[in-house]
């Protein structure tokens, strides 16, 4: 849809965009055209696309996939949805909250999706850490969470959900987006995010909990040493000090190293030297 028609939709609604709901509206076709030629879709794909709006990626994932998920929370675009797609029978159109909904009764399937900005970090950590993984995700972020998805060690942007993420899929930013392709303009960048499904897991799936338990612990005090913090935490009676001193010698790391100085191979590997057979029960991840 043109800004026009964008602006014309929205009065007929009588909406006002949400930041609440993440709702800026994308108004760039060349951009719309991008974010789906990215996904490489065939016939027989299954597409999820969380928060449509009005649809300005929508009539296209339907010309190029074989089933199209939409997932709306606002009542009045589900409507407005259903009025501009509701005869494509490609299409399945899903009133609801999408932290709410099981993705894996879509599965296999991708995802193309503008995220909602006000959801967009549990949203993708939902997505990532499902049991029913997309094979693909092609998403518009704010530019914020693109950073933090593409960060490289010993940089402020490099965090837990950088490692998280990575875990299971390669990452790579396709493009960056103006504020100006979006309606209203939100008050920050955008960026465009591949994530592609490795195809073999990095770790195996008894130390994945383990692993997430060490590095939310390193990062919440991110400024801290790791061997003045994972000793006393709640990792305490299965990561002695002797047992990580010996671990980050083994890795040639300095006993001063911080949690953003890891790369996630090191990370990996320092998780499969302290792990012994029984560690406590992982809490889940926030």
């Amino acid at each position: 849809m043109t800004p026009t028609e964008t602006r014309a939709a929205i009065e007929q609604l009588g909406l006002r965009p949400s930041r609440a709901l993440g709702q800026n509206f994308l108004v760039d076709q060349n951009i719309a055209r991008l974010i789906v030629g990215a996904a490489g879709l065939r016939d027989s794909d299954t597409v999820l696309e969380i928060g449509p709006g009005l649809g300005a990626l929508t009539g296209l994932l339907l010309d190029r996939a074989g089933r199209v998920v939409a997932v709306e929370k606002d009542a009045r675009l589900h409507e407005f949805l259903l009025g501009r797609f509701g005869k494509r029978r490609k299409l399945e159109l899903v009133h609801a909250d999408a932290l709410d909904v099981d993705v894996a009764q879509w599965a296999p399937f991708k995802v193309v999706a503008n995220l909602p900005y006000s959801i967009s970090t549990p949203l993708l950590t939902r997505l990532v850490e499902s049991p029913a993984r997309p094979s693909l995700m092609v998403l518009t972020v704010q530019r914020e969470v693109g950073d933090r998805l593409a960060a490289a060690p010993r940089t402020k942007d490099y965090g837990a959900l950088t490692l998280y993420t990575r875990l299971y899929y390669d990452v790579r930013r396709a493009h960056r987006v103006s504020p100006s392709c979006f309606l209203p303009a939100p008050e920050v960048g955008s960026a465009v995010m591949t994530l592609r499904l490795a195809p073999h897991p990095l770790l195996e799936p008894e130390l994945e909990a383990p692993f997430k338990q060490l590095v939310r612990t390193g990062f919440g005090q991110r400024r801290k040493m790791l061997r003045s913090i994972l000793p006393k935490s709640e990792l305490g009676d299965w990561v002695k000090p002797d047992a990580l001193d010996a671990a980050m010698a083994r890795l040639g790391l300095p006993m001063t190293a911080r949690a953003e100085e890891l790369s996630l191979a090191q990370w990996l590997q320092l998780t499969r030297i302290l792990v012994v057979p029984s560690p406590p029960a992982a809490r889940p991840s926030s």
